[in-house]
């Protein structure tokens, strides 16, 4: 078979929730982080991500929103025909257009919904509040070696024109390992062709968690895994799955600083991060007993060289800063924003902090279950509440440089949710990713 399959209309599924074609069923899931779990499979069958629930249509806002409640230009313009995006919709098919969000032109980002509000402001928002899209990607098995129950831990970066997206995929006996897709708009990223990377040479076995880096300096791009420590790729095309190199270790071992931080029967360290200043690069992780560390090296030296971690914050329990953290540089500014998820009353919710350097101090932004960066308190969905947990995603960016950064004025998150009512294992809770756009 081929290594790739459409991610829906699959007409052979075995699984009876994971179904092609129709909207997503409101299944949910927890992370499998905490193992270092086998293959993926080895027949070389391509294998889908099912599309999600139908959120298109008019997603992008009605016509002239995105430019009017004084948008960046005057009289309401925020961009070509009051619309802030084309043909009044916010952009081609609902979701992913261009959005009237700052300057006085409206010109905005190629990520916008549409329908988010005008902003001209360079400072980091204080508050957020979100609307969520239905699920966009489901799990969707091949017929053969990848009958899979989750999909999760997006990075996903717009290069050449085409969002690029690796993931974490599940199957049903909790082996974890990564797919790839590309798409033009998150509207269609569920109908979208996938790659099992594990038919990639290198990859088979028990690899997650990736992050999609790009270091200008060496015009390289870098795939950041994890498999145990962390490991990383290169390739001249994040749109090439197949020619990503053999993964190479960061760390010859597990520093004692790692090994002294975790707890009993959690994960060491887990969820690698890379983001660079003008001088250094900088790995972010946790290891799900409230601990995230940093490590660095020049930007002249990487990959190699990265010096013994320190630990940059201590939570108030295991649960409170749990893992995924992940940092950027705000757009506009000189802060960097930094995000933890956390495990509340109401599941799963993500953690905000500002700092003016990334070897600095971190202060409280939107930090608690009650006021989070995203969590169930400042999300609403049009539709069906298909999640109660917002869990490990990735700001979309603007660009895809080392700074990896982000504009405040076109914010929105890719993230993986699951339904709040499933009894499934925590190895095989079933995520599946939406996407929240900022409201405020």
């Amino acid at each position: 078979m081929r290594a790739e399959k459409f991610f829906g209309c699959l007409a052979a599924v075995t699984l009876t929730s994971l179904v092609a074609c129709r909207p997503p069923s409101r299944t949910s899931g927890d992370p499998a982080h905490a193992g270092d779990a086998g293959s993926g499979g080895s027949d070389p069958a391509g294998g889908t991500l099912g599309a999600g629930g139908g959120s298109g249509g008019a997603a992008g806002g009605a016509p002239g929103q995105g430019g009017t409640l004084g948008s960046g230009g005057e009289t309401a313009t925020g961009g070509t025909s009051a619309t802030g995006g084309t043909s009044a919709t916010g952009g081609t098919s609902a979701i992913g257009g261009t959005v009237a969000t700052g300057g006085a032109t409206g010109t905005g980002g190629r990520t916008g919904m549409g329908g988010t509000l005008a902003c001209t402001s360079t400072s980091v928002p204080s508050s957020f509040a979100w609307s969520s899209t239905a699920s966009l990607m489901n799990p969707v098995s091949d017929s053969s070696s990848h009958l899979l129950v989750a999909i999760k831990d997006p990075t996903v970066v717009l290069y050449s024109g085409k969002y690029n997206l690796y993931a974490t995929v599940v199957d049903t006996s909790g082996n974890m390992n990564m797919t790839y897709t590309t798409f033009l708009d998150f509207a269609t990223s569920g109908s979208s062709t996938a790659y099992y990377m594990d038919y990639t040479a290198g990859f088979s076995g028990s690899r997650y968690s990736p992050q999609l880096f790009y270091l200008s300096s060496q015009k390289k791009w870098y795939l950041i895994t994890q498999s145990g420590g962390p490991s990383y790729s290169t390739a001249a095309d994040p749109g090439q799955p197949t020619t990503w190199t053999k993964p190479a270790t960061f760390f010859s071992s597990t520093p004692s600083i790692v090994t002294q931080n975790a707890g009993s029967g959690g994960v060491a360290w887990a969820d690698f991060r890379v983001i660079c200043d003008g001088t250094n690069c900088h790995m972010f992780f946790t290891n799900q007993n409230g601990s995230l560390f940093r490590s660095q090296t020049s930007v002249g030296s990487f990959p190699s060289g990265f010096g013994t971690p320190v630990v940059v914050m201590k939570g108030a329990s295991a649960n409170s800063l749990y893992a995924s953290a992940e940092v950027y540089k705000v757009k506009g500014t000189s802060k960097y924003l930094l995000l933890a998820e956390a495990i509340g009353s109401k599941g799963r919710y993500i953690r905000s902090w500002t700092a003016d350097a990334l070897d600095g101090s971190w202060t409280a932004l939107a930090d608690t279950e009650a006021n989070p960066f995203a969590g169930a308190s400042n999300v609403t969905f049009s539709g069906t509440k298909w999640t109660a947990d917002i869990s490990h995603g990735e700001i979309v960016r603007d660009g895809y440089d080392e700074t990896l950064t982000i504009n405040p004025c076109n914010m929105q998150y890719f993230f993986q949710g699951k339904d709040p009512y499933s009894t499934a294992s925590t190895a095989l809770l079933p995520w599946k990713l939406g996407l929240l756009t900022k409201t405020n």
